[in-house]
């Protein structure tokens, strides 16, 4: 299989009922799509006998969800699992289908007018491949994207040193097909970062994050990654570093 910088792992609980349509789909514009299916399996149940009872069920619901995908145009790959570990199903599953990034889908309704999604800038991530997988998904949209780093340190130095940086990032966005008039950077010094980053993500319909930590799961998962996926409702998306 060839790696697409385009293609992204999508993880659903098939166990419970739910449409994607109208909010995942409609606010970040995927072409190239493997959607995960996932149904829980409890500690004292084996995999083999959940999916004798409810494979047809889940199959069902995934189908279901796909074709939501299909009707707008994308190239969809499912796959579904009966499993006891998420996480570690989503670590495999993303190394098999070579995705660049993994989107866990929010709940809330699609925006009415331009799509905004703000990215979460540490520079102890791979920064460049964040830049050149945001401009493979959203050059040829009219997605706006709002890059924001949030420190505790008011340094004068490290204060220049991140504006710079951010200037840089929306520079190479706009070589990549992502226009100026389409980006905006802010750097906040104005308390703890992760209550900054909880309080202006309410502002945008999606959030995109780089990884940070040495595996998958726990950059997925994580902490400020955990608190989003907790506390709001918006599609999170984390790109993955390079091999």
């Amino acid at each position: 299989m060839t790696a697409s910088l385009k293609r992204v792992l999508i993880p659903v609980d098939v166990s419970e009922s739910r449409s994607l349509d109208g909010t995942l789909i409609k606010t970040v514009p995927l072409r190239d799509v493997v959607l995960l299916g996932y149904w829980p399996v409890p500690d004292q149940s084996a995999p083999d006998q959940a999916r004798a009872q409810f494979e047809t069920e889940a199959q069902q619901q995934l189908q279901t969800l796909a074709d939501q995908f299909i009707d707008r145009g994308v190239e969809v790959e499912t796959h579904l699992v009966f499993t006891k570990d998420r996480n570690q199903l989503i670590d495999t599953a993303t190394n098999k289908y070579e995705c660049q990034s993994v989107l866990i889908p929010g709940t809330e309704s699609a925006p009415s007018g331009p799509t905004r999604g703000i990215v979460l800038v540490k520079p102890n991530t791979d920064l460049d491949r964040i830049v050149t997988i945001l401009g493979s998904l959203f050059a040829e949209s009219d997605v706006e994207l709002y890059l924001f780093y949030a420190v505790e340190n008011s340094n004068e130095h490290l204060h220049d040193a991140t504006e710079y940086m951010l200037r840089g990032l929306v520079d190479r966005l706009s070589e990549l097909g992502i226009n100026c008039d389409r980006t905006e950077w802010e750097q906040s010094t104005n308390g703890k970062p992760n209550e900054v980053i909880l309080s202006r993500i309410s502002d945008f319909d999606f959030v995109v994050m780089g990884e940070s930590k040495p595996t998958l799961r726990e950059r997925i998962f994580g902490t400020i990654q955990s608190k989003i996926a907790d506390e709001t409702e918006k599609p999170l998306l984390t790109i993955r570093t390079g091999k």
